[in-house]
Formats: structure tokens, sequence, C-alpha cells
């Protein structure tokens, strides 16, 4: 690789990481505007809760409570999916720029082997070859390791859909019982 061949792909190089910075930029954008609007919702949940425990108003106090469980789970849900969307794209993305200078680096290689083997006939080609088939196998275990974190990704991904259903259906059951108690109650006192 000649020297304005080098400056050329340090070029490449340094834009192409410029524009993975801005992605990882906008995608802890879109969380934190996810995290403030987290907060606001937090903040006015804590105003009613304090407004009725002031007017010792127990059973809004519930109701409060119940309805803040379900908006906070329809939030988590969404959050979730968001923070999923964006580390597969960028996970994605890294990907393929990984694999692009992974090909760039081994046909290098491969090149600068040839012209070494040339230069130095003796064990050269045995040499060269090794290299290549070393440089091969490690680009085969690169492969191999991404499908098993995208794989490891997917099955964590399964088992917070899992747990999330599990805490709607446990929210849900909970509401439903604070009710029948709450009519109990008030059959019981009339």
């Amino acid at each position: 690789m000649s020297q304005s061949d080098l400056n050329t792909w340090s070029i490449d190089k340094a834009k192409e990481l410029f524009a993975i910075s801005h992605k990882l930029i906008d995608a802890a954008q879109q969380l934190s505007e996810h995290h403030a609007a987290e907060l606001k919702a937090n903040m006015e949940h804590a105003l009613h809760l304090a407004k009725a425990t002031a007017q010792s108003d127990l059973a809004k106090l519930k109701q409060i409570q119940s309805k803040a469980a379900d908006e906070s789970l329809a939030r988590m849900v969404a959050y979730q999916s968001k923070v999923k969307g964006i580390l597969k794209q960028v996970n994605k993305e890294t990907a393929e720029e990984a694999d692009k200078y992974l090909v760039k680096a081994r046909t290098a290689l491969h090149d600068y082997l040839d012209q070494a083997s040339q230069k130095n006939p003796v064990g050269g080609v045995e040499l060269s070859k090794l290299i290549k088939d070393v440089s091969d196998a490690g680009a085969k275990v690169y492969k191999e390791g991404r499908k098993m974190v995208d794989n490891a990704l997917e099955n964590a991904e399964a088992q917070v859909d899992e747990l999330a259903k599990k805490t709607a259906a446990t929210i849900r059951k909970d509401a439903s019982e604070r009710t029948v108690a709450s009519k109990t109650t008030a059959r019981k006192n009339t």
C-alpha cells in the first residue's frame, strides 16, 4: 500500500468514524429525551400522590397508584423497544464497518505477503500461505462471534419481553384484587 493510498484510506476511515460517532450521539439524544419524559411523568405522579395523601383519600390514592403502574409499564415497554431498535441499528452498522476494515486489512496483508514471498523465495511461499490461512480463520472466527452476540441479544430480548408480560399480568391482577377488596370494604361499611 503506497503512502497516498494509506493517506486516502486514513481520511476515509476518519470520515466513517465521524459518521458513526454522530449516529451514537443521535442514539444517546433519543434515549436522554425518553429519560426526561420519564422523569416528568414520575414528578407528576409524585405530585398527584402528595395531593391525595394530603386529602387522606385512600380510594383515590389506590386509583392513582394503579394508573401510575399501568402507565409506567407502557412507558417501559416503549423504552425497551426503542432501545432495542437503536442497539440493533448501531450493532448492524458497526459490524458492517468492521467487516469492511477487516477485508481491507486482509487484502493489504495478502498483497504484502505476496510481495515479500517474491523477494524471499526460500520458505516465503509456505509462510505466506500459512499467514493467509490464519487470516482467513480469524475472519471466520469474527463472523461466528458476531452470530453468537446476535443470538445472545435475541435471547436477552425474549427474556425481557417475557418479564414485561409477567409484570403486566401481575399489575393487572393486583389492580383487580384491590378493586374487589375496596368493593367488599364498601359493602361492609354500608
